[in-house]
């Protein structure tokens, strides 16, 4: 145990040193557009470039492993959605955002950065496609949900709106880029690799202080009953549904399996906060869940990593 808390203190450590800045006011609240930018547009695309270009294309995407996590992700989503809109009283559209926000890992800025610092580089292609699965297939048909049934667009409509802002993410473009370059054997020139090389090592360390920086919202409710359920069903039941659809319905490996498990144990995105709060249905909850499932994912993240077994890299 000692020796996964050795791995996963520092990478919480800077979120935690995030928080104090924005606390403290020690970095101004347009810092935050500004850290989110460059993490998105320029660090994370460069990282994920880098790595795309310099893998074998037939390991960049694994079928098995995009349709193991899209089910754990559906599965978990309407479970939730079904026990929270009974529990609320609500029409089930509107535990479509609640149920974003269990099924949305940060997997973007967290997972990259840790999980690939527990397992290795080799869970790098695992998480890309179990990203992809997030991104185009269970994020558009939960935000297709909860439009739907506040009226107005089909949800076909809504779908496709969500596909298309989707396909906008620089992640996704670093990728595509990255694998062409790999199957061409695109070897880059030494001035652009640096340059690459320097934005992508930046992605880590200013990617963890930006979640702890967004963290901080004043009056942010923390002990209510959908904040707990919300939580609750993010480090708890998502991962279990997910390790069940990669071992019984995908027969994933077990390294691709931890992988999955790891990537669904994270915390709740802050994107998850973005749709609810445009959405108008309770921004508050979500984001009281991403700031108690974070804190909490230190303990639980690191308890599940010891109860899987692993071994460090």
């Amino acid at each position: 145990m000692l020796a996964i808390l050795n791995v996963t203190a520092p990478f919480f450590a800077l979120i935690a040193c995030g928080y104090g800045a924005s606390r403290y006011r020690l970095l101004p609240e347009s810092a935050v557009p500004a850290l989110n930018a460059f993490v998105l547009y320029f660090a994370l695309p460069c990282m994920m470039f880098r790595f795309t270009l310099e893998t074998p294309i037939a390991q960049i995407f694994s079928v098995r492993v995009f349709l193991a996590y899209t089910v754990g992700g559906l599965v978990t989503c309407v479970i939730f959605a079904c026990v929270y809109s009974f529990a609320t009283r609500e029409r089930l559209h509107r535990s479509a955002y609640p149920a974003l926000a269990v099924t949305w890992s940060n997997w973007g800025y967290m997972g990259l950065a840790l999980i690939p610092a527990l397992l290795g580089r080799e869970a790098l292609p695992v998480i890309v496609a179990g990203g992809m699965a997030d991104l185009f297939v269970v994020l558009p048909l939960v935000l297709a949900l909860g439009g739907a049934g506040a009226g107005g667009a089909s949800i076909g409509a809504i779908a496709a709106g969500a596909f298309l802002r989707v396909a906008k993410n620089p992640m996704i473009w670093a990728v595509i880029l990255g694998a062409i370059g790999s199957g061409l054997g695109v070897v880059l020139p030494s001035a652009p690799d640096t340059l690459v090389r320097l934005l992508g090592s930046a992605a880590v360390p200013v990617a963890l202080f930006a979640i702890g920086v967004s963290l901080y919202r004043p009056g942010v409710p923390v002990l209510r009953a959908d904040v707990m359920m919300i939580t609750g069903a993010k480090l708890l039941l998502q991962p279990y549904l997910v390790a069940i659809a990669a071992i019984h319905l995908l027969g994933l490996s077990g390294f691709e399996m931890h992988v999955l498990v790891l990537m669904a144990a994270l915390p709740v995105a802050g994107s998850a906060f973005l749709f609810a709060e445009r959405a108008g249905s309770d921004p508050d909850a979500i984001s009281g869940a991403i700031l108690v499932s974070t804190a909490l994912a230190f303990l639980s993240f690191s308890a599940l990593c010891w109860a899987m077994g692993l071994e460090m890299r």
